[in-house]
């Protein structure tokens, strides 16, 4: 006959888990706070965050460009999420910004500027060239930049779906399944 529990373990071990999914709801909270926090100040968070989202979804739901519809679609709503959660870009993806629209010998800087105010915080860029010295020399409206950004989206997904598509073409199979009847 099986010897039953006492009450202390019993409540020690209900304890013990409690407090294992409260660590995990922190951990979770923890990686939100960070993914944010590296997203709003950090070049290259939020893009990288974006292809791997991208392309964990193109994998999983096995759109490739067999596929077009489909494939366009998540690259359009891909493209538009990116619009926003990455205005700031990245030094590579601000590089066309740069050719395109800084004077002479200057740079493009970006500040983020933090308002608080009525219990909330908004983030918004300030798109900037700068001379060599560090001078303001002209500013870049958002008006242009998050449209550039899109587009700029559209062509760097749809460009990245090639080598998804062959992946999952050269290893997108099972290997235990046995092969497709003819």
């Amino acid at each position: 006959m099986k010897k039953p529990r006492s009450s202390f373990l019993t409540v020690i071990s209900i304890f013990a888990i409690a407090a294992a999914v409260i660590g995990g709801f922190c951990l979770i909270g923890l990686a939100f706070y960070l993914f944010f926090n590296g997203a709003i100040f950090i070049d290259g968070v939020a893009s990288a965050a974006i292809l791997l989202v991208f392309s964990a979804i193109a994998w999983k739901a096995r759109i490739t460009w067999a596929k077009p519809m489909a494939a366009a679609m998540l690259i359009a709503i891909t493209a538009y999420v990116g619009m926003f959660l990455d205005a700031r870009g990245n030094t590579l993806y601000n590089k066309p910004l740069e050719w395109l629209f800084a004077p002479a010998g200057a740079q493009l800087e970006t500040r983020e500027i933090v308002t608080h105010g009525g219990g909330s915080t908004g983030v918004n860029y300030d798109f900037r060239f700068v001379d060599a010295s560090g001078h303001k020399v002209d500013e870049l409206s958002s008006w242009i930049v998050v449209p550039f950004r899109f587009v700029e989206y559209l062509l760097i997904l749809s460009a990245f779906m090639w080598p998804l598509t062959w992946l999952r073409g050269r290893f997108g199979r099972s290997q235990w399944l046995p092969p497709p009847s003819r």
